[in-house]
């Protein structure tokens, strides 16, 4: 008889866990369901401003380095957001200053990354430019600063679209795409049509349904 009454209870037992427990995973799944659908409404797509600026390509076979610059400025130190100008190696001023805060390069070998900076309180695009002051294109931001290197190649934008280009500051795949990841393994993603937005952290974040890979080459690979 005890024996009887004991099993019951654990019989009882069980069956209050088990309704718990899926009550729990009932509210787990609703709370998800609910957290989801607040970020995907709270999502701030990001417009893309449409401009016709003018670009400069550097021929393909400029690639001797001749007369490098060194990076100067008139404020304390270095740093970016600062006046900058690029003097030669008997200190000639070839860009003067008045023009340019410093974005990160310290010689002027074959293009700057600078920022646009014509008076102390207004600061324009970030752009690279060669020693003539030509504007090679708009320059992809990463972790605050000019985004490095990526398989010998460094995303760019010219006019709103994405392309690759190398050391020498030449476009090597073209400023098409809506979008374009890291080359990692001779290979990157692109697309055509994406969507960028901010989601709740403020992180800027991507989305697109037509990635495809191309090599270095700017192939498309199946």
């Amino acid at each position: 008889m005890v024996w009887l009454v004991y099993s019951y209870l654990l019989n009882c037992l069980y069956i209050l866990v088990v309704v718990h427990l899926k009550k729990m995973k009932i509210r787990q799944i609703s709370i998800l369901i609910f957290t989801l659908s607040v970020a995907f409404s709270c999502r701030k797509y990001i417009q893309k401003e449409t401009t016709d600026y003018k670009y400069f390509d550097r021929p393909k076979s400029d690639t001797i380095s001749i007369n490098k610059l060194k990076a100067i400025t008139d404020e304390e130190y270095l740093q970016y957001g600062v006046r900058v100008a690029f003097v030669s190696e008997n200190n000639d001023t070839i860009i003067p200053f008045g023009k340019y805060a410093y974005y990160g390069t310290d010689t002027l070998e074959f293009y700057a990354n600078v920022i646009e900076h014509p008076n102390d309180s207004t600061y324009g695009r970030q752009i690279a430019i060669d020693r003539n002051q030509n504007v090679l294109f708009d320059i992809v931001m990463f972790d605050n600063g000019p985004e490095p290197f990526n398989n010998g190649l460094t995303r760019v934008l010219r006019n709103g679209k994405m392309g690759y280009a190398n050391k020498f500051g030449q476009i090597v795949i073209s400023c098409e795409y809506d979008y374009a990841k890291w080359f990692e393994n001779g290979k990157a993603e692109v697309t055509y049509k994406a969507k960028e937005y901010f989601d709740l952290e403020e992180h800027k974040r991507v989305e697109s349904d037509e990635w495809f890979e191309i090599d270095k080459k700017g192939k498309k690979l199946k």
